[in-house]
């Protein structure tokens, strides 16, 4: 007589599912915690090429900060936008900075990448000037402006910028730029004219003269006169006694 015996496929199969379900977790946990403690040498990579201007170099660090880019998701793609940018590729790097500040969640960041997204234009609306496209240049120029009027608080002053002030001082330097290529500066104040300011003078001067009481003036006269007369005499008195009037007067 055969005994029946319970199959064990199913039995297998709830123990894999349950061993599995408990192992997947763990090794992304894992993969996670790589992740995390890989991080700051990556950013430390990236960094270290900014430093010395090495685009290509900023641009390899961000290939490894793309891995299982899960935390801070912004940086990669902004550190690839300014390597880019840096090589001189700033079209593809507007294009990294731009998904960088979609992804950004906090105003210090923000303001991290919206400077380097402002130089970035900027330097494209240089580009165009260069190339003699003015119509390029001003539209480049303000949609840079836009952004930086768009900024959160305490960026363009450098108040709250994340970067001790850095970011805020380089917006202002660019936004004074922009605003120049744009017309929107201060202008400049017209120089006064020289002659205007000799003619208010004689005006003036003038003014003063018939503002003077009658008999004042003519008191002032009197002395100038007598003054005058005691200088003739006292010349002629010196003449005499050197003997005639053949001698020269010295000069003032």
């Amino acid at each position: 007589m055969n005994s029946l015996k319970p199959p064990l496929e199913p039995r297998l199969r709830r123990r894999r599912r349950l061993i599995w379900g408990t192992v997947l977790p763990a090794i992304l946990l894992l993969v996670l915690a790589a992740r995390l403690l890989t991080l700051p040498i990556h950013m430390g990579d990236a960094q270290e090429a900014h430093g010395g201007d090495d685009g290509a170099g900023m641009v390899s660090a961000a290939d490894k900060l793309h891995i299982l880019n899960i935390v801070e998701r912004w940086r990669a793609p902004f550190v690839e936008g300014t390597g880019k940018s840096v090589s001189g590729d700033l079209e593809g790097g507007r294009t990294d900075l731009d998904t960088a500040l979609e992804r950004t969640d906090n105003p210090q960041d923000d303001c991290t990448v919206r400077t380097n997204l402002v130089i970035n234009i900027s330097q494209q609306s240089d580009k165009a000037k260069e190339a003699g496209d003015e119509a390029k240049e001003k539209q480049l120029a303000e949609e840079a402006l836009k952004l930086i009027e768009e900024g959160p608080e305490g960026c363009l002053d450098g108040s709250d910028d994340g970067n001790e002030g850095e970011a805020g001082r380089k917006q202002q330097e660019q936004k004074d730029k922009l605003e120049e290529q744009t017309g929107q500066g201060e202008p400049d104040e017209e120089p006064k004219d020289p002659d205007e300011d000799d003619d208010k003078k004689e005006e003036g001067s003038d003014g003063e003269e018939e503002e003077k009481d009658p008999k004042q003036k003519e008191l002032e006269e009197r002395n100038q006169n007598g003054q005058q007369e005691s200088e003739a005499n006292r010349r002629e008195e010196e003449g005499e006694e050197k003997g005639g009037g053949g001698g020269v007067d010295k000069p003032w």
